[in-house]
């Protein structure tokens, strides 16, 4: 399974991370468990969250690395804002924070004329107010060096047939991603939107589905670390693609 860190080709010779925080919403899943694992490596504290605390004591148990901590974090609760103030008030201030969140909804896959208006304004709230309501409660709480990164996937570009919904969240969360950067223009974090290809994660190999061409999770791990730290040569550059292994990240 892919558990252990390896650096790919493309990767910068040091990264270094001691003494930063790192927030990582939705750590617990599969891509946000690559993530993890590389800004540990890096040396960085870790905070990942999730909405089950359920999930979160099985990984911090498989995980076991005593830089990381974890928090229960529902991005549609009302006192998300206070929230995020209170983890940066424990860690002493935060350098980052990623955003790995996505709700494929109940309704599976289902063409776009036959979802229920309920299905729909499901999807907005998981799949888009989610972000929103991140970029609002976290933005405040980052540096001018700091930075908060969002991953979405190709339906930000391509059509998505059966997955509507979940297509039109991820163009729309680009969007507003490129828009917040431009806003504040170098007056707060940098902003980043990083769009993935096929990621090889545990759960999919858990269930079968693995493919040795995919992206290794700790690889977009390892770029956002270097992001993090400044010393991705795309650090200047608000989109980023990471659609193959063996290229790497490029901008957008």
């Amino acid at each position: 399974m892919t558990d252990t860190l390896t650096s790919p080709a493309w990767a910068q010779p040091h990264t270094d991370l001691t003494g930063s925080t790192v927030v990582v919403v939705g750590g617990a899943g599969g891509v946000g468990e690559g993530v993890v694992r590389a800004l540990l490596a890096a040396g960085a504290t870790v905070v990942a969250t999730s909405r089950s605390a359920g999930r979160l004591d099985e990984f911090a148990r498989r995980i076991d690395d005593p830089q990381l901590h974890v928090r229960e974090l529902d991005l549609l609760d009302p006192a998300l804002t206070e929230e995020a103030s209170t983890l940066a008030t424990e860690f002493g201030g935060l350098h980052g924070v990623v955003i790995s969140v996505a709700d494929w909804g109940r309704q599976g896959r289902k063409p776009l004329l036959e979802l229920s208006d309920p299905e729909w304004e499901d999807q907005l709230r998981q799949n888009q107010t989610t972000v929103f309501r991140a970029y609002r409660a976290f933005v405040p709480l980052l540096g001018s060096d700091g930075m908060i990164l969002q991953l979405n996937g190709l339906s930000a570009d391509l059509p998505f047939p059966m997955a509507a919904a979940v297509a039109a969240g991820s163009a729309a969360t680009k969007s507003l991603t490129r828009t917040l950067a431009v806003e504040l223009d170098g007056q707060g974090p940098r902003i980043y939107e990083l769009i993935l290809g096929f990621v090889r994660t545990r759960p999919r190999q858990l269930a079968g589905v693995d493919d040795p061409n995919w992206i290794p999770a700790t690889d977009v791990g390892v770029h956002i670390a270097e992001v993090a730290a400044g010393t991705s040569p795309l650090a200047g550059h608000t989109v980023h693609y990471f659609t193959d292994q063996a290229s790497g990240p490029s901008a957008g």
